[in-house]
C-alpha cells in the first residue's frame, strides 16, 4: 500500500477513469490519495459527475506516470464511506482542501476506496506486461 500511495503522491496528477451514463469512458485528473483503514482512499464531492458515475458503476481504473519512466495502473471496485474520521484525515493529509471545503461541508464530501483490485507497475521496457503486481 505504501508503494502505491508514494507513487500517486509523487505525481502532479493521476487520472481516474469511470463509465458515464452514456456508457462511455470518462477520465479526469485527481491529486488526492491517502490510506484509510488499510485501504487506498480518495475523496470527491457528491455533486460531481465522478461520484454519480461511481454510484452507477463502481468499477474504476486509475493511471499515473512518474518522471522515472514507470507508470501504474490501478483497477478495482470502489466502496464509499462518510466516516467522520476519514474526512478528518482528508483535511490532515491535504490542508489546502479547507479553502474549498470546511467542516460544515462534510455532508457533500465523500471518500471512496478500492474495495478489491490490483495495482500494476510498468516501465517503458515492460509495456506489454507489468513488472510488478500489488493486490488491494
Amino acid at each position: 500500500m505504501k508503494e502505491i500511495i508514494e507513487f500517486l503522491s509523487n505525481s502532479p496528477a493521476f487520472f481516474v477513469g469511470t463509465v458515464g451514463n452514456d456508457n462511455k469512458p470518462k477520465v479526469r485528473p485527481f491529486s488526492f490519495v491517502m490510506e484509510w483503514n488499510g485501504r487506498l482512499t480518495f475523496v470527491t464531492n457528491k455533486n460531481k459527475e465522478v461520484y454519480k458515475q461511481l454510484v452507477g458503476n463502481p468499477y474504476v481504473e486509475i493511471c499515473s506516470y512518474s518522471p522515472s519512466g514507470e507508470w501504474m495502473r490501478i483497477s478495482g471496485k470502489v466502496s464509499f464511506t462518510q466516516e467522520k474520521g476519514a474526512l478528518e484525515k482528508v483535511f490532515e493529509v491535504m490542508p489546502a482542501l479547507k479553502q474549498f471545503y470546511g467542516p460544515e461541508s462534510a455532508d457533500i464530501m465523500i471518500c471512496f476506496y478500492i474495495e478489491s483490485g490490483e495495482a500494476q507497475v510498468y516501465d517503458m521496457g515492460s509495456m506489454n506486461s507489468p513488472k510488478k503486481k500489488i493486490s488491494l
